[in-house]
This record gives C-alpha cells, sequence and structure tokens, in this order.
C-alpha cells in the first residue's frame, strides 16, 4: 500500500471522528483504527522533517525554495509519499453509514473500514 494511502485514510478518520451520529463503538473501532495508523504517520513526519532539513540552506527569506533545490525538494516529498508500506494484518471494523458519512468519507477508507447499509 503506498504511503500516500495512509495519510490520506488517517486525516479523514480524524474528520470522522467528530461525527456524533456514530455509536461509542463504532468510536472506539475509529480510535482503535487510528492508533493502528499512527506509526506510519509518524514515520512519514519524521521522513518528511528531515527532507525540510536537507533543503534548509536553500530557503529564503520569505519560506520558499527555487530553482533546481526546488524540483529536488518536490522529488524528495513525493518519493516518501509513494512508498510502499506494508500494513501488518487486521480486521476491518465495521461502521454503519450514518448522517455525515459520505463517498468523500468512504473512498480514503475503503482499505480500512467495512461501511455497511444505514439502518432504515
Amino acid at each position: 500500500m503506498k504511503q500516500f494511502k495512509i495519510q490520506n485514510a488517517y486525516h479523514t478518520l480524524e474528520i470522522l471522528t467528530d461525527n456524533e451520529f456514530l455509536t461509542e463503538e463504532e468510536q472506539w473501532e475509529l480510535y482503535k483504527l487510528r492508533k493502528f495508523l499512527r506509526p506510519h504517520i509518524d514515520f512519514q513526519n519524521e521522513r518528511e522533517d528531515a527532507v525540510r532539513e536537507k533543503y534548509s540552506d536553500s530557503i529564503d527569506g520569505e519560506g520558499n525554495i527555487h530553482g533546481e533545490p526546488a524540483k529536488q525538494f518536490l522529488q524528495d516529498m513525493h518519493a516518501i509519499s509513494n512508498l510502499d508500506i506494508e500494513i501488518e494484518a487486521f480486521e476491518k471494523p465495521k461502521i454503519k453509514m450514518v448522517k455525515g458519512i459520505n463517498f468523500k468519507t468512504i473512498e480514503p477508507l475503503e482499505d480500512f473500514i467495512e461501511f455497511l447499509p444505514p439502518d432504515e
């Protein structure tokens, strides 16, 4: 799995946890999933910080990088996002569709959560 998919899922989870229509059990499952993904986010943050440090001498007074260093910086950051990450096996939590969950929520999380149809 690509690192950017993990990052997108993690950030979508943070948004989803604000949904007041999820049950306490569903919130607990989201918490456990977020905790499971956190080491991968920490890894990405550490790698990105190292890239920023690498190019710190190329940053101008306004915080921008120009020219060839800028191109290299973007390539390095892109490479981090495209790393192939092996995720341990885990059981996907089952979350029912409720108000506030839509396809923009589901798509980044479909590798991590099994969404169930809403109650009728």
